[in-house]
């Protein structure tokens, strides 16, 4: 009777000692994962692909626009010479009415003249931003998908380099 229940109690220990090398082999190797953050790839609305975060990436500025907001529609320009200079900064845009068709969108940007890349909606949520409770609105996100500096209103592309310059520096 003695030796069995010995048996038990052995066989009990082997279960857990088990069960805590298997949990510690587990913990390990989910250390091995890429750490989580922000999805590194998005759709523009036309659905080419925006990649994202990586050690290569150049900083973003993700821009919330509206046409009925006229001091977006003023920004545009700058924000596409912004984003065709080489300045080692991208530009996003993101249609803050949520439009619910590609042909909505796409009369939006023509007539607005956008130049960069617009969101696809179902692409704005992996962001992960708050949305802006002004317009216009502009989120600067570093290589590593970290939002650095949400910005209330309109901005030229010197001033958006300047603060994007100083980010980087400090």
């Amino acid at each position: 009777m003695t030796g069995s229940r010995l048996s038990l109690r052995q066989e009990k220990s082997g279960r857990v000692l088990a069960v805590l090398i298997v949990l510690s082999v587990l913990s390990v190797l989910s250390g091995c994962r890429q750490p989580s953050g922000p999805t590194s790839t998005f759709r523009d609305y036309q659905g080419n692909e925006l990649s994202r975060f990586s050690e290569h990436s150049p900083w973003l500025i993700v821009s919330y626009w509206a046409i009925w907001c006229k001091s977006c529609r003023e920004e545009i320009p700058e924000l596409n010479a912004l984003a065709k200079a080489d300045n080692g900064i991208q530009v996003w845009g993101v249609d803050f009415d949520n439009p619910t068709s590609v042909a909505e969108l796409d009369a939006k940007v023509d007539k607005l003249g956008i130049a960069f890349p617009v969101l696809a909606p179902a692409s704005v949520p992996q962001l992960a931003l708050e949305m802006p409770p002004v317009l216009p609105a502009s989120y600067i996100i570093a290589p590593d998908g970290s939002v650095k500096e949400r910005l209330l209103g309109s901005y030229s592309m010197i001033e958006l380099q300047d603060i994007v310059h100083r980010l980087k520096s400090g």
